[in-house]
């Protein structure tokens, strides 16, 4: 990865041990993020969901459940230039995969 900081606000660097603790934290205190965005993904199946790898253009997830085990990958709009940005993509990611899965549960509760 580069290590030119850029000026659009993007702010510092990623690195390779910067990825690592924020895969850290996403595993220990978004688990339920984690599962919502696998849900969305149509996995309905999951009942966990981990970080296995984490780049400038998205996030690869390790999703299990009911004995299976399948690899996920969710990539951000545009690559992150920065851990600002880095951040920000994240947490639209997030939010998209967490709106998307309550939209479909409360359209699969209209169908009951």
């Amino acid at each position: 990865m580069g290590t030119q900081h850029s000026n659009r606000g993007d702010g510092a660097p990623l690195t390779d041990k910067l990825l690592g603790a924020i895969a850290n934290h996403l595993n220990h205190d978004h688990c339920d993020d984690l599962l919502a965005c696998a849900r969305a993904a149509h996995l309905d199946w999951a009942e966990q969901a981990r970080v296995t790898h984490l780049d400038a253009a998205g996030i690869t997830l390790e999703v299990s459940g009911n004995g299976n085990t399948q690899s996920l990958r969710l990539d951000f709009s545009t690559p992150a230039n920065g851990v600002l940005a880095f951040k920000r993509s994240l947490g639209a990611l997030i939010a998209q995969n967490g709106a998307q899965l309550d939209q479909h549960q409360r359209l699969g509760d209209s169908d009951e």
